[in-house]
């Protein structure tokens, strides 16, 4: 190894002395992000000056007092009681479920598909939803999964569990402004051969 010469030291002194605007005397396009002297920083700080830093220089979050600093995901005002309950505070609304088979003429006449008059060979069912006050589609929040439906409004709360599995992918919904109905048909997932 090369021991350190006189030179060296001096081009070391050179890198670590930067003059008022941040930039050393040699080489200022190569060191553009340094601001300031660390030595500087260091000497012009008392405890002081300490509290003082650290209460100017935090951010404010703008979804309120909550600092940005803070590692809190939320503030205590965006946390619900523990006790809350949407299905206990809010109403529930009317709502009929209506079973749909679709037939064709070879289904009546020769009744060659083994369908019956039950709800067993239903393929769709349809959901209607009475929502009174409710003034717009976008006021309504809709979650349909392969065993449930659960309707969200600023006045009701609806949790439907289904008879069967349904295909999300397949269900169609549909809004009546003037009867503030909420229709949502739902189609069944299809049964196999061996399924009864």
């Amino acid at each position: 190894m090369e021991d350190f010469g006189t030179s060296d030291i001096r081009h070391l002194v050179n890198l670590l002395n930067l003059d008022e605007n941040g930039n050393s005397d040699e080489d200022s396009d190569i060191y553009p992000i340094r601001t300031q002297n660390p030595y500087s920083m260091i000497s012009n700080t008392t405890p002081a000056n300490c509290v003082n830093v650290e209460l100017a220089e935090q951010p404010k979050n703008s979804y309120g007092n909550k600092s940005a600093i803070s590692k809190d995901i939320w503030s205590e005002d965006e946390i619900l009681p523990e006790d809350y309950d949407e299905s206990q505070i809010k109403e529930k609304p009317e709502h009929e479920m209506v079973y749909h088979q679709k037939v064709t003429p070879d289904d009546i006449i020769l009744q060659l598909d083994g369908k019956g008059p039950g709800t067993n060979s239903c393929e769709c069912l349809l959901v209607k939803i009475q929502l009174h006050g409710t003034n717009s589609k976008d006021d309504i929040t809709l979650k349909i999964s392969s065993l449930s439906l659960i309707c969200k409004t600023e006045k009701y709360y609806l949790n439907l569990d289904l008879p069967r599995q349904v295909d999300p992918s397949k269900c169609v919904s549909t809004w009546n402004v003037l009867d503030c109905l909420l229709s949502v048909n739902l189609t069944f997932e299809e049964k196999g051969v061996l399924d009864f």
